[in-house]
């Protein structure tokens, strides 16, 4: 009776009606079924008027959702309060049994202000401040997806869509290019804003409504490495990039030009977007090798070959699932000729690069059930050569290849969890002094540092990435993990500006219990959680500071805004790899740090407001 009652409370913060007490479950599950994702564009599971009437609903495990599952037992929907307030604030959709989208309430209003597309639907996270059921900015979206939008507000006439993936000037100057790569771009941006509506006359796609994304295709990114008078760390392109796409009677190439990177799965155009035209190539930051004066142009061969994997990859999108898996097989046996045919060493390791990608990507997608042998025949390859580097990183996909696989299989997900990590850790011991063992070394601390409460086994690998990587950004990052790891006790120094400018020094603080608050949007609905421990201690003497590791300023304004905070705020732009940040090593919030009155630290590692609580008991009592 119990579990009825909680349902139908559940769904009254859902449907926003009350219930009658005799309402059956029956009424809710139809209820739920009827519910859809605020943005329209992700395929989900939609169950058959027969079906709909074998589906089943149940409480979760933890009292705080509900659950709808198919007749084949796999999970439909899932809404949930996530944040314990007695109200559904995430609405969770799924396609065989994978969530595949989210909306999110993070302001506990009843109404979505964050979308995210997950698993096989993409990376897509969007913010939607205004919540007007219109995304306002991309907190994250891959080059991929960024080429999809572009092809979608090509087809939809909608300079809106458009505009939200290309670079704007806040983002231009986070990327601190330098006076001459800065006034190039800066052109550039301009430009495009007065530009879309001949780009989409330009491309012209036939039936908007028809129109489907295939693919980004760009061979390999770049890196523009980092130098001391100009960016703060390496820059990550592609230049020429293009999208294939249908318009209803033919596929299409659309050149999008360059694409940047400006944060972790965080992308951004800064060209036109116009039918492919090899003759009308343009390059922002990396030329290409023949205007350098290259000698050795790729062979007509080798061209062909690049071509047919081009062609065959259009394909897949459009063809039936069962026939997929052989189509990737085909692309697969494409690249591997081309590795065999190209001239030079850093072309055939990049291609080698490049197929462990593929391999791992199509394996994802749930699309290729022969990744794992296909990676370890690739690994038993290049493990037999001198190129350590190389060796690593395959074999850092193939264990997510092979992680991928467990999942898929519907096996156990603790277990495949387990194995990721054992494998994770075999790795990076075997491969400690390349980049990507170095990596997973990082992963690796910062995973047993979010699941175990002894610190021994996470400072033992922060201690080897910060010796590994000395002088280098995630160097730094491990150094800041070990400081605050080993703070207890001690009077740390922590100097920076809040979000006007103003000097911040802690020794300042001296004389008063002062917590630092680590967080960003994506963790507000924890932070809702933490706020009213706060604020029954700020009576205790207890000084709150809130230290914003969102990406941009722009986000972190309006995080700020709806978290409603009244406490000191600090920011440093960046997110997890802000100076901030950096400092202290924090690479998932929320994450609090505790000083007392004598300006030491008691407890430098709080993750949850149950914590939170827990510690301010011992210290105020």
């Amino acid at each position: 009776m119990r579990t009825v009652i909680f349902i139908l409370i559940l769904f009254f913060f859902l449907t926003g009606f009350i219930f009658a007490q005799e309402s059956s479950l029956r009424a809710q599950l139809k209820q739920g079924l009827s519910y859809k994702p605020v943005q329209s564009d992700t395929v989900i599971d939609i169950p058959s008027d027969q079906d709909a009437e074998l589906c089943e609903i149940k409480l979760s495990d933890d009292k705080r959702g509900l659950i709808i599952f198919n007749p084949q037992k796999n999970t439909l929907r899932i809404f949930s309060d996530a944040n314990g307030d007695g109200r559904v604030d995430q609405w969770s959709y799924f396609q065989n049994g994978v969530e595949v989208y989210r909306d999110i309430d993070s302001n506990g209003n009843g109404k979505a202000d964050q979308y995210r597309w997950l698993n096989n639907a993409g990376t897509r996270w969007g913010i939607d401040a205004d919540e007007d059921k219109v995304i306002d900015y991309w907190k994250e979206i891959s080059a991929e997806e960024v080429s999809r939008e572009i092809v979608l507000a090509l087809a939809k006439n909608d300079s809106d869509r458009f505009l939200r993936v290309v670079l704007n000037e806040a983002e231009l100057k986070e990327l601190a290019l330098g006076e001459s790569l800065n006034n190039s771009v800066t052109k550039k941006i301009a430009a495009i804003k007065t530009g879309f509506a001949e780009a989409v006359q330009s491309v012209a796609l036939k039936d908007g409504n028809a129109v489907e994304w295939y693919q980004l295709n760009a061979i390999l990114p770049g890196v523009v490495p980092s130098n001391d008078l100009s960016r703060r760390k390496d820059l990550i392109v592609y230049e020429n990039a293009m999208a294939a796409a249908g318009d209803g009677e033919k596929t299409v190439q659309i050149t999008i030009g360059t694409l940047v990177k400006i944060s972790d799965n965080n992308w951004r155009v800064i060209d036109l977007p116009k039918i492919y035209d090899e003759n009308q190539l343009s390059y922002t930051f990396i030329l290409p090798a023949a205007a350098q004066g290259s000698s050795a142009p790729a062979s007509n061969d080798v061209v062909g070959l690049m071509n047919e994997y081009q062609e065959i990859q259009l394909q897949i999108p459009k063809l039936p699932a069962d026939q997929r898996p052989a189509k990737h097989k085909e692309v697969i046996g494409r690249i591997i000729q081309i590795i065999a045919k190209v001239s030079t060493e850093e072309e055939r390791e990049n291609w080698i690069r490049q197929l462990a990608d593929t391999i791992m990507a199509a394996t994802s997608r749930n699309e290729f059930p022969e990744g794992s042998e296909q990676m370890e025949a690739l690994f038993k390859t290049v493990s037999n050569s001198d190129n350590e580097e190389l060796a690593a990183y395959v074999r850092s996909q193939q264990i997510m290849t092979d992680y991928y696989l467990s999942m898929q299989t519907g096996g156990d997900d603790m277990r495949a969890y387990s194995k990721w990590l054992e494998n994770l850790e075999n790795m990076a011991t075997e491969f400690e002094k390349t980049e990507a063992g170095i990596e997973g070394m990082m992963q690796l601390a910062v995973y047993r540092e979010m699941s175990a409460r002894s610190t021994e086994e996470p400072l033992k690998w922060y201690s080897k990435v910060a010796q590994l990587a000395a002088g280098k950004p995630l160097g730094e990052k491990a150094k800041g993990a070990i400081r605050r790891l080993t703070a207890t006790g001690k009077e740390i120094p922590f100097q920076t500006t809040d979000v006007s400018g103003k000097p911040f020094d802690i020794a300042a603080l001296k004389g008063k219990l002062v917590l630092l608050c680590f967080w960003d949007v994506s963790t507000l609905p924890s932070l809702a959680l933490i706020k009213p421990v706060v604020d029954k201690f700020t009576e205790a003497g207890l000084q709150p500071i809130s230290v914003n590791l969102d990406t941009d300023p722009q986000t972190m304004k309006t995080s700020v805004t709806k978290a409603a905070l009244s406490w000191t705020q600090l920011y440093s732009p960046g997110g997890s790899d802000s100076s901030i940040a950096v400092y202290w090593g924090i690479s998932i919030p929320p994450y609090m740090i505790l000083y007392g009155k004598d300006g030491k630290i008691i407890q430098p590692r709080i993750q949850s407001a149950d914590e939170l609580q827990q510690v301010l008991n011992e210290v105020t009592k």
